[in-house]
């Protein structure tokens, strides 16, 4: 059985030397000596649409972390500062401590809790990496207690010996998923492929993650019942008889694209639609819901259309609009029912227009007090009839009080 006490008192030890050393020296030897205070500005000013939101004191907590980790990283400063005189000339306790941080490096950590086995003890699990570790931390009960429950943590931390204690400013989210996570990294940079190539991309630059703070209270969206996640997957295939699939499906084409809309399930919340573009050969199948989406490949599987279970991408909306802010663009994941909207945008002005050709042919009778042939009308301008007498009956009710008056 772990003994808390004595990790707890390790923690505290390791914490006053941590404040001696990084944040009373190394902090400002840095800046100074390898122009660490120029490069944090740099980077964290890329997002100043993002950090002004969150006052200075939140920038310079960013800007100390980035320096703090460039200096405790794999590969960072402090091996070389060890050979510094300055370095040399400090108490031999400090000197030791240093010489144990270069061997055991710091790194920025995606994290969920898996237990607390003690007060401000927790038991981590790296998302990315799969490494289990023990934090103390007495930050997180008050992030909690203040925000609300997390579902993930980002954290810089270090080893004391005994456990793994954060440094600078905790990150908790409230609803980012480790998915949520994959899909910024690789709108951030495309040539990320796994998990090794995400830690990469932070050990290289953990400013863009940083900015993720700005989602941090962003809640899970539930609908209807539904938690809703956008659930994409995109795989090659022809479908040789669409038509034959007009049983499960609503199928519309526009552009070498069919629509592929599961009936009962296209409708809020799940959206449970499938594109299939014969020019590309490729089938997507999209939902806003894993329940709509499941459903989705199974009536696909019933035409023989294979759609794998496990999607490319799962993104919840708080990720999607956090994202597109700190990248400052929009980010269209489903480019091809934006082909739909339009030709529906187009028929709804057709339509209009072909409505407001029938009052004008209309407002010749009314003005005479005849009574208009709406079939003649309807015919003449080419709009059917029975699908919009409703509306027609109500334009020639509306020309007869303007007339009357």
């Amino acid at each position: 059985m772990e003994d808390f006490l004595k990790i707890k008192k390790a923690c505290e030890q390791n914490t006053a030397l941590s404040v001696a050393i990084l944040d009373r020296f190394l902090l400002s030897y840095a800046a100074e000596k390898d122009k660490l205070g120029k490069e944090a500005d740099q980077r964290l000013n890329v997002y100043k649409h993002i950090t002004e939101k969150f006052g200075r004191q939140w920038f310079d907590m960013l800007k100390s972390q980035y320096i703090i980790h460039r200096l405790m990283k794999k590969g960072g400063l402090i091996t070389k500062y060890l050979k510094h005189a300055a370095i040399n000339n400090l108490e031999e306790n400090k000197r030791d401590w240093m010489a144990f941080q270069s061997e055991n490096p710091w790194r920025f950590s995606f994290s969920e809790v898996k237990s607390q086995p003690e007060k401000d003890f927790y038991q981590m699990e790296d998302v990315f990496s799969g490494d289990n570790y023990l934090l103390y931390s007495p930050s997180i009960k008050d992030i909690v207690s203040r925000d609300g429950e997390k579902e993930l943590w980002f954290n810089l931390i270090g080893y004391n010996g005994t456990c793994w204690q954060t440094y600078g400013p905790l990150s908790g989210y409230a609803s980012f998923s480790p998915d949520d996570i994959f899909f910024f990294a690789t709108e951030l940079n495309s040539s990320i492929e796994d998990e090794a190539g995400l830690m990469a991309d932070i050990d290289k630059n953990p400013v863009p993650y940083m900015m993720l703070f700005a989602g941090s209270t962003q809640p899970s969206v539930v609908h209807e019942g539904e938690r809703l996640v956008m659930v994409i997957s995109e795989q090659d295939g022809t479908i040789a008889k669409v038509q034959e699939m007009e049983r499960d499906f609503n199928v519309s084409y526009t552009g070498g694209v069919y629509r592929l809309g599961l009936k009962d399930w296209e409708v809020s919340p799940h959206f449970s639609v499938a594109y299939y573009n014969e020019k590309s050969q490729t089938v997507q199948a999209t939902a806003l819901t894993e329940k709509g989406f499941e459903s989705l490949i199974a009536a696909l599987d019933k035409y023989d259309v294979k759609i794998e279970k496990n999607a490319d991408i799962y993104l919840g909306p708080s990720m999607h609009n956090t994202a597109a802010e700190i990248l400052k663009r929009e980010i269209e994941l489903m480019p091809l029912e934006l082909l739909f909207e339009q030709e529906n945008e187009e028929e709804m002005d057709e339509q209009l227009q072909k409505l407001n050709e029938l009052a004008g042919l209309a407002i010749a009778d009314v003005t005479a007090e005849k009574e208009p042939d709406l079939e003649a009308l309807a015919a003449q301008v080419g709009i059917d009839l029975e699908s919009n007498r409703h509306v027609i009956e109500k334009i020639i009710t509306d020309l007869k009080d303007k007339v009357s008056r």
